[in-house]
Formats: structure tokens, C-alpha cells, sequence
């Protein structure tokens, strides 16, 4: 349930009690650590003190490292639309490293009480070819939170998202306890101050779990190929299929679907530009 200290916090499946148990030698010599989220088998070695040691990690059907969480599906993606104002830019770089890791973003934009009327039908009409599920939510107000927790159902979830997006206050509200630690947002940068210091699986109900991490320290996108791309934005890679020429980079080739799509309004003019931002970074960084 949480890696804290050296130890490693196992629920045995049906139980309610916790036992802190230590990796053995054998995952230190194979370069092998447990993540939050994995499923172990372990022996106990204490029973009155609840102690046990891991001996066995069972095969990953999803891991990322930056949190170090494991056998997730989905994540939330959680950015406020004002304080901090938003990056579409980096939101995208999420999608498209979720995308790339098979799981599943559902995009949250929090603190909608400080929304503008306008805000919530322009990033729909931005994100919503996507076909990604997007929630409005505040934890001030205590509001768009039914939406949310019905997407978890039966789910392993984490959050991601930058310092200051209302992760913490989202966290707390959805598990119905103050488990995270908020923060708030510096006047002089702009920016979160971190509160969550290490990572731990919350169960919210049954077969409903969802991870407090630290936040993705890092969003990278630098380990693929410019031509995967394409594939990590549903949109474009689901009208893509339409472009004259096989391959087509969706930049300046003639007969582009993508680019006709976006000229009717089809695909937003945000993502296409930020498909490209993207696309020209990897193109260019295979020249050094």
C-alpha cells in the first residue's frame, strides 16, 4: 500500500490488517525493487508485530517510474484552468506520455469556481476529440466530485499533474479523509509548492484504488520516435489514416487529412500546434 523507510506496506488480498515487510537480498542483487502497486507474495515473520519480508514480485501489467508506481490503468490529469493558469502544452505532454505507457487519461481541470463562464465550453471544444473523459471539479465547493469517483470504480488510478493544480485537496475529497497534505500557490512564480513526500495506494472502495504520489517529477517524451507520435494523439492518428500519403508527418505534406481536419475545426488548433512542437523537438534532436 506505501514504500516508506525501507519497508513496504503489504494489504494481504480479502484482509484488513497491513503488515510492513523488508525486500530480501535477492531483489537488491537482481537491480529489483517493489513499487507501490505491485502485487507480492510474502512470508510473515512477526505475527504480533505484523512483519514479513516480500519474496516474490508478481509480472507488471503497467509501471512508470516518475512516481514509482506499478499496475495502474488510468490516471487523472489534473490541471487548474487559473492559479496556476494553464499549459496546454504540458497537459498534452501528460496525454502524450500516458498514451504511451497504455494508460488511460481521464483530464480533471480543477478549481472551477474560479473559472470564467467561457472556460469550460473552449477546453471541451479543445479536448474532447480527444475522447478523453473530462471532469470540472472543486474542492473548495465540493463540486464535480460524484463525476470523478464514478470513473474510478473498479480501477487503479493515479494523478498526475503539476505542483499547485489541487491534487492534495482532490485526493482528500475523493477519499473522504484528509490523507494528503495541501499546498498552495507562490505569488512570485506562479508555481506549487510540493506537499506529497512519499507515494501510497489509497483504497476508496472495493476494488477502487487510487495512488497519492509525489506527482510526475518529470514528463518525458524524448525516448521515442517522431513517427510514433501521431499514434499518442487519437485524434490525429484516427484521421490520419486519411492522408494521401502513407507515413505522412502531418507537417508540410500535400493532401494532409489532419491539417484539413484542423483548418474545419474538426481538431483544435492547440493540439495540432502542440503536435508539432513536439514533433520538430524529436525530429530535431536526432541531428546531435
Amino acid at each position: 500500500m506505501k514504500a516508506l523507510s525501507g519497508f513496504y506496506y503489504v494489504l494481504p488480498d480479502g484482509e484488513e490488517t497491513v503488515y510492513a515487510c523488508r525486500a530480501k537480498g535477492v531483489f537488491r542483487k537482481k537491480n529489483q525493487h517493489p513499487l507501490v502497486g505491485d502485487i507480492v507474495q510474502f512470508d510473515v515473520t512477526h505475527e504480533k508485530d505484523l512483519e514479513g519480508n516480500v519474496t516474490a514480485i508478481e509480472e507488471r501489467e503497467s509501471f512508470l517510474i516518475r512516481p514509482p508506481v506499478a499496475n495502474c490503468d488510468q490516471a487523472l490529469v489534473i490541471f487548474a484552468v487559473h492559479t496556476p493558469d494553464l499549459n496546454h502544452n504540458q497537459l498534452t505532454r501528460y496525454l502524450v506520455m500516458l498514451e504511451q505507457k497504455s494508460i488511460r487519461p481521464i483530464i480533471v481541470f480543477s478549481k472551477s469556481d474560479l473559472n470564467d463562464p467561457q472556460d469550460e465550453e473552449q477546453l471541451r471544444r479543445i479536448y474532447e476529440p480527444c475522447g478523453y473523459p473530462i471532469c470540472f471539479v472543486s474542492s473548495k465547493e465540493e463540486c464535480g466530485m460524484e463525476g470523478v469517483l464514478e470513473l474510478l470504480k473498479g480501477h487503479v488510478t493515479t494523478v498526475a499533474g503539476p505542483s499547485g493544480a489541487g491534487k492534495s485537496a482532490l485526493i482528500n475529497a475523493l477519499s473522504g479523509r484528509k490523507v494528503a497534505q495541501t499546498g498552495s500557490v507562490s505569488e512570485k512564480t506562479g508555481r506549487g509548492k510540493q506537499t506529497t513526500r512519499h507515494t501510497e495506494l489509497l483504497r476508496i472502495a472495493k476494488d477502487t484504488y487510487l495512488f497519492d504520489t509525489p506527482g510526475f517529477s518529470s514528463i518525458e517524451t524524448k525516448q521515442m520516435e517522431k513517427e510514433e507520435l501521431s499514434s499518442y494523439f487519437p485524434e490525429i492518428h484516427r484521421i490520419g489514416c486519411g492522408c494521401r500519403f502513407r507515413g505522412c508527418a502531418h507537417d508540410k505534406e500535400p493532401g494532409c487529412a489532419v491539417k484539413e481536419a484542423v483548418e474545419a475545426g474538426e481538431i483544435s488548433e492547440q493540439r495540432y500546434q502542440d503536435y508539432l512542437l513536439i514533433y520538430h523537438e524529436l525530429r530535431d534532436q536526432k541531428k546531435y
